[in-house]
């Protein structure tokens, strides 16, 4: 009896170790949130003549991959692999992002032995929810709705909320000679502002300034891309997603760069930045030249290739080049929904309706034309009427661009303007070519008008649930160009271009229903204090100032709920 109480004793003795054993290796475990770049550092003791052109331009075959396990929380059970990438010298990497809060393990495999093997663990915890209100980015990656109300037609982050494009054209930022306290001052305003995407080039071709790839596209500058990544990293801390198009469209771009390297270069930039807050784009302008004389085949390949790529799923679609523009005739298209909408992969639509009054004029148009297309897809104008130089579209110009999109079904909207568009900065001056830019830097261009519309505009809607609502121009009566965003008899946007007098058909299944109205001045963001109004049919609306009290005309949004 008293060997058994013996043995039963060190059992439990062994069990007390073991449990002692496990909390010691938890608590040793590195914490990190949810949404989170959890990094793996290896060094290969193999010598490689070139480690990017090592890679293989099709799925699979890849020297360095990690698998993650979730073994505890919500996390348990699920399982993730990584493909990792090269860093320069011996140094490889494998970048992952934690889509679920719990315990994670993980394991590399490689057949470089030196590589081979690895294994670690982490603990993911969740953001509060002031956290995530103080950046959004913490509420996970970009997708398309695929559910509920006005499903297909708008994004939202991985936890569900709603989320309205309002983006910065950011071509050129990826500069070499661009200062990071420069980068960092461009996020910083546009943050304040309310922008959510920068639309960045991380080209494989382009300038030589800018490009990571040399001109035979094989050799990787590894340092610029180390640059690249941190300046990815800083716009996500600050609430910023990165749109990232990893080539520009062009004459012989088949022969100049070729389908393997351009496929290399994309299963690197997925590889690189996949764990990132970061949306995919094939290539601006991909249509110019009868398709940068590729054919329509490599194109849809290569967006499947990319789709295939990334375990998170994220959205992928391509920027075109408007029809009228010198090489847009070849292949002509307002947006990717006229050729390219039935593809699986591609998740939205976009248009580059181009610049100029008659292109801007356009967006309503081929908004309305693109959200009526089946299945749904979220329609977004990538590239509109630049404000280059202050005046040459006026911030009114602007607006009518910005709210005649949204209003028209739109899932938001891109702005591009000053300084910022080309990277015309003081350590890295642009000559702009026939783009009109403003001279010198003796003041920023970063509150130009159009920009500062913007913010009003992004600060308007978060206010609104603009998600339930749809486009109901039908409902404006009496008034040139109808824009309304209604969910009807209960919300209702409108965007007045002209002022005046806007006459609105109201709900009328109710003899007199209670409203509340407010006016909004989308050029100074001023909100009016709210007014009662009573009745169903027709209502009518005075905009607080016009001609002839006023000589200029000013555009004005109507705002109209139930009491």
């Amino acid at each position: 009896m008293k060997i058994a109480l013996k043995i039963i004793s060190s059992s439990k003795i062994l069990f007390l170790i073991s449990c002692l054993y496990l909390l010691t290796l938890k608590a040793k475990a590195e914490t990190i949130h949810q949404w989170d770049v959890y990094t793996i550092s290896v060094k290969s003791r193999s010598v490689y003549a070139n480690p990017y052109t090592d890679i293989p331009s099709t799925f699979g075959g890849d020297l360095l991959k990690a698998t993650f396990q979730g073994t505890e929380g919500d996390a348990l059970n699920k399982k993730i692999t990584v493909v990792g990438f090269w860093d320069g010298g011996s140094e490889w990497r494998v970048n992952f992002t934690p889509p679920y809060t719990g315990s994670w393990k993980f394991t590399t495999t490689s057949t470089d032995r030196s590589m081979n093997g690895k294994k670690g663990n982490f603990e993911v915890v969740a953001w509060s929810e002031e956290e995530k209100k103080a950046n959004p980015a913490r509420r996970g990656l970009i997708r398309v709705r695929k559910s509920g109300e006005n499903a297909g037609h708008f994004f939202e982050y991985s936890d569900g909320q709603p989320f309205l494009w309002i983006a910065d054209t950011w071509w050129r930022w990826t500069k070499k000679n661009i200062q990071f306290d420069t980068y960092k001052h461009l996020v910083d305003d546009r943050a304040e502002k309310g922008f959510n995407i920068g639309q960045l080039f991380v080209p494989g071709n382009g300038g030589r300034e800018s490009s990571l790839l040399d001109a035979t596209f094989t050799h990787l500058d590894t340092e610029h891309m180390k640059k690249v990544e941190a300046m990815i990293r800083y716009a996500n801390s600050k609430g910023i997603t990165i749109w990232i198009h990893g080539w520009w469209g062009g004459q012989n771009l088949n022969t100049k760069a070729g389908a393997e390297k351009m496929q290399r270069w994309w299963r690197y930039l997925v590889h690189r930045f996949g764990a990132y807050n970061v949306i995919w784009v094939l290539a601006g302008e991909y249509n110019l030249y009868n398709n940068s004389d590729f054919s329509l085949d490599f194109w849809r390949d290569l967006g499947k290739l990319i789709k295939q790529e990334d375990p998170y799923e994220r959205i992928v679609s391509v920027h075109n080049t408007p029809p009228f523009w010198k090489g847009g005739a070849e292949a002509p298209q307002w947006s990717t929904g006229s050729v390219m909408h039935q593809e699986p992969w591609l998740d939205y639509n976009q248009s580059q309706v181009g610049h100029g009054k008659y292109a801007n004029e356009m967006i309503p148009l081929v908004v309305s034309e693109e959200y009526n297309r089946q299945p749904s897809k979220p329609i977004v104008v990538t590239e509109p009427w630049y404000e280059f130089v202050e005046g040459s579209a006026t911030g009114m110009d602007i607006r009518f661009g910005a709210w005649s999109a949204i209003l028209s079904g739109a899932a938001g909207h891109t702005y591009g303007g000053g300084h910022v568009w080309l990277a015309d900065v003081p350590e890295s001056p642009e000559e702009g070519g026939t783009w009109p830019l403003e001279k010198g830097f003796e003041r920023t261009t970063y509150d130009y008008e159009g920009a500062v519309s913007i913010k009003h505009l992004a600060g308007f809607f978060k206010n609104i649930k603009w998600w339930d609502m749809a486009p109901h121009p039908e409902l404006v009566r009496e008034y040139p160009q109808p824009f309304c965003l209604a969910k009807p008899g209960e919300e209702y946007v409108l965007y007045l271009r002209y002022g005046g007098v806007a006459k609105v058909k109201m709900d009328g299944s109710a003899a007199s229903k209670k409203y509340l109205y407010q006016w909004f001045n989308p050029a100074s963001g001023k909100l009016y204090d709210a007014k009662a109004i009573q009745g169903s049919g027709l209502l009518t609306f005075n905009c607080p100032e016009g001609y002839p009290g006023v000589l200029d005309y000013k555009d004005w949004v109507l705002y109209i709920h139930k009491e």
